[in-house]
Parts: C-alpha cells; sequence; structure tokens
C-alpha cells in the first residue's frame, strides 16, 4: 500500500473514532436536557463514561508518537523520546524470539491449529466435558474468595484505585468539553426550564405558601395574630408565594429568551473560572482531592462495597454450583459460536492462525550473532521524525481502535455502574 493511502486511512480513523468522542459528548448533553430520568439516566451514564473512556484513550493513543496538544507533559511521546532504548529492546526482542523460526512455524502452518480447535469446540460431548471442568475449576477457585484476607485486598485494591482517581483532572476535562461547544448553556436551559416547570405546578407553590406562612409566624407573631383574626394570612402567604414564583418564572423565562442575559454571562465567567481553577490551582485541586476522599473513606460507601462485593460472590457462588450455570451458559455457547466460525468462516481461522503463529514465534531460540548489532544500526541510523511518523502511518489506525474500543468499554462500564446503583438487586440476591 502507497504512502498517501496508509496517511488516508490513517487520517480517516481518527476522524471516526472523534466523531465517536463528540457522539458521547452529545449524547451526554442530551441526556442531562431530558433530565436523565428513566432511559435517559441510562443513556447519561454511557455517555458519561464512554466520553471519559474515549479521552483517556485519545491521550494514551497520542502520548504514544507525540506530546498531546502540544503539552510536554511527563511520559508522553514516548516513541521519540525513546528511541536507542527501542532499538536495543527491538535487537533484544527479535533475536531471542523471532530470528530462528522457519521450522517451528512451518509445522504450525501444517498443523492448522485454528481448524483443530474449532473441531474439538464443535464436538458437543469434548465441550461440556471442558466446560465442567472449568466450572468446577473456578468453583474451588471462588472458595479463596471467602476469606476476608482476599476481601480486604479486593476492597482495598478497590479503595487505592478511587483515591489515586485524580477528581479534578475529570472534572476539568468534562468541563472543558462542555464549554467548548456552549453545551454548558444548553445545560443552563434546561435547568431553568426545569425549575420554570416546577414552580408552575400547584403542589409546589402549595409548599412555598406552608412555608412562607411557619416562617410568618415564627419571625412576626404580632402581625401574623392581627391577619389571622382577620383570616387573612393564608391568603395573604398563598398571594405572596404567587407573586415570587411568578417572578423567578418571568425572570427565567427571559433568561431563556435572551442569549446574550447578563446571567449568562456571569454563568459563562463562573465555568471558565471553575475550568482554571480545576487546572490550575493546586489548593483547588488539593480540596477536590479532599471531597473525593471524604466520599470514599465514609462508612457508608466502604459498607456499600462491602455489601456489593460479598452479594457479587454468593451470586457467583450459587451460580457455579448449579448444574444451569448461566455463566457456562453462555460460556458454552459462545464456545460453540467460536468453534462454527473457526471450522467454516476462512477469515476468523486465518485470523487466528495469524495469532496462534505469532505465539509460536516467540518460542523460537536460535539467536544469529549478527542481528543485534545490526538491528541498533540501523534503527539508530532512522530520523526520529521520519520513523515515529513511519510508525504511526503502520499501526496507527489499529491504535485507533483503541479509542473506539475506549468509547464503548467506557460505556458499557458506565452502564453497569449505573446498573449496580440503581437496579433492585436485592430482588436478585436476596
Amino acid at each position: 500500500m502507497s504512502l498517501p493511502d496508509r496517511t488516508r486511512r490513517l487520517d480517516r480513523m481518527k476522524a471516526i473514532a472523534l466523531g465517536c468522542l463528540l457522539g458521547a459528548i452529545a449524547l451526554l448533553v442530551l441526556s442531562h436536557v431530558m433530565g436523565r430520568q428513566g432511559i435517559w439516566g441510562w443513556v447519561g451514564a454511557f455517555a458519561e463514561a464512554a466520553t471519559i473512556g474515549a479521552l483517556a484513550d485519545w491521550f494514551a493513543v497520542v502520548a504514544l508518537f507525540r506530546h498531546p496538544l502540544g503539552l510536554p507533559i511527563p511520559h508522553t511521546a514516548i516513541i521519540p523520546r525513546n528511541k536507542l532504548r527501542i532499538a536495543d529492546a527491538l535487537a533484544d526482542f527479535l533475536v531471542d524470539n523471532f530470528l530462528a523460526r522457519e521450522q517451528l512455524l512451518q509445522r504450525l502452518d501444517a498443523w492448522n491449529p485454528a481448524r483443530q480447535l474449532g473441531e474439538f469446540l464443535g464436538e458437543p460431548e469434548r465441550l461440556n466435558g471442558l466446560s465442567k471442568q472449568l466450572q468446577g475449576w473456578a468453583a474451588e477457585s471462588l472458595k479463596s474468595l471467602d476469606s476476608p484476607l482476599i476481601e480486604r485486598e479486593v476492597l482495598g485494591l478497590v479503595h487505592r484505585q478511587l483515591l489515586a482517581w485524580d477528581a479534578a483532572g475529570t472534572a476539568a476535562r468534562l468541563t472543558r468539553a462542555l464549554t467548548a461547544g456552549q453545551h454548558h448553556q444548553r445545560l443552563l436551559n434546561a435547568g431553568l426550564s426545569q425549575i420554570a416547570g416546577w414552580l408552575d405546578k400547584p403542589e409546589v407553590r402549595g409548599f412555598i405558601t406552608e412555608k412562607m406562612v411557619a416562617m410568618a409566624r415564627r419571625e412576626f407573631p404580632k402581625l401574623t395574630w392581627l391577619t389571622d383574626k382577620l383570616d387573612y394570612t393564608d391568603a395573604l402567604g398563598e398571594a405572596l408565594s404567587t407573586k415570587l414564583a411568578n417572578a423567578i418564572v418571568d425572570e427565567v423565562q427571559l433568561v431563556l429568551s435572551d442569549a446574550d442575559h447578563p446571567l449568562r454571562h456571569r454563568y459563562a465567567a463562573e465555568a471558565e473560572r471553575l475550568l482554571v481553577k480545576l487546572e490550575e490551582d493546586p489548593d483547588f485541586q488539593a480540596k477536590v482531592d479532599g471531597w473525593k476522599r471524604e466520599f470514599v473513606d465514609s462508612q457508608l460507601v466502604q459498607e456499600y462495597a462491602r455489601d456489593l462485593w460479598q452479594r457479587l460472590r454468593q451470586w457467583l457462588h450459587d451460580d457455579l454450583a448449579g448444574d444451569d450455570s448461566r455463566t457456562f451458559t453462555h460460556f458454552r455457547a459462545y464456545a460453540e459460536r467460536l468453534g462454527r466460525r473457526l471450522r467454516e468462516d476462512p477469515v476468523w481461522q486465518e485470523a487466528a492462525n495469524a495469532q496462534m503463529r505469532i505465539a509460536a514465534e516467540h518460542l523460537a531460540d536460535q539467536i544469529r550473532m549478527v542481528a543485534p548489532a545490526y538491528i541498533r544500526q540501523t534503527v539508530e541510523s532512522w530520523d526520529t521524525t521520519e520513523m515515529v511518523d513511519e510508525i504511526e502511518r503502520a499501526v496507527g489506525r489499529d491504535l485507533q481502535f483503541i479509542r473506539l474500543n475506549g468509547t464503548l468499554i467506557g460505556g458499557l462500564a458506565g452502564l453497569i455502574l449505573y446498573g449496580l446503583f440503581h437496579l433492585p438487586w436485592s430482588q436478585w440476591f436476596g
């Protein structure tokens, strides 16, 4: 494939990955606009986590080849900064794993391991036997999780990961994503519309009336004594609450209809000020981190995590103990599909054999004595910029799938976490 063709393919995949990121952000904004109620709560959870996953994997992929956004962030531009180390590592790796492999690869190609695996998975008795063995092994392994020590280690690992999470950085990235496309103004519109609709409800106005009357009786007992005598206190409270609600609704409508309203400018300024503090103010970042630590260290969160771990462990224990294990029912179904693909689909068979071939290459152990020096000299002679560009053209397109997978897997993780907090687990486990 020519150089222009590889460049175009890389640019096209970058555009697709960027489109997925923008799509996740759009879904996130839409879910907030819709109030994140019902299905929109799930959509919002997916979009929120997908956005974070997409941004994180974008950073990881870019950091291989250059400084993200041109910023000299430590441990980025990994390939150009480690050219000599890459040369040494590449030489050692190729010599140790690839150079003497012809005989092994010839035998592997003749055996066609993908086809053999497909035939094995296509025999129901052998597949059921494998499934039962794996289920028994999993059930035995699960018993070790009953140990309080394991529970402490697992919960401790989760706790440490949460403490290590850069909450301020995440908040800054989300805030920048929202403000970059004026999405924060749409969120303001949605919030103001919710307030206006809420104040229009009779029960809300009645609640405001009750609070105003109660406050008046407490603060102005003599005045309310007189109005009570005139049987006018409740009517006066209702009139005042109506005027207050109408005034707020009118002001809200004014803000919604005026894109240049002063409140919008103050709101945008506060958002920008918050973003600057999140990105540049160490004291505020420390404060955000403190809030995160208070939440993570709270007794409620720790008890919930412990209860969740115990429920999950019990569910797995009950599932693996039965003959109709849902986990291994899914495993058998997947294994059957995989076996059918490996037997009938040449593309799948070729891909699987290619992967097994790579694994076999790692077993080769003969060394050609002149190879290490030749590889080091060749890599060291390359122009760094040209080397990075060539590597990116060679593998960058595939790396964009990491960004796509990060978006999808992040979104799925968001759905799972949202489900853990919102689904009626007690009915399932209890």
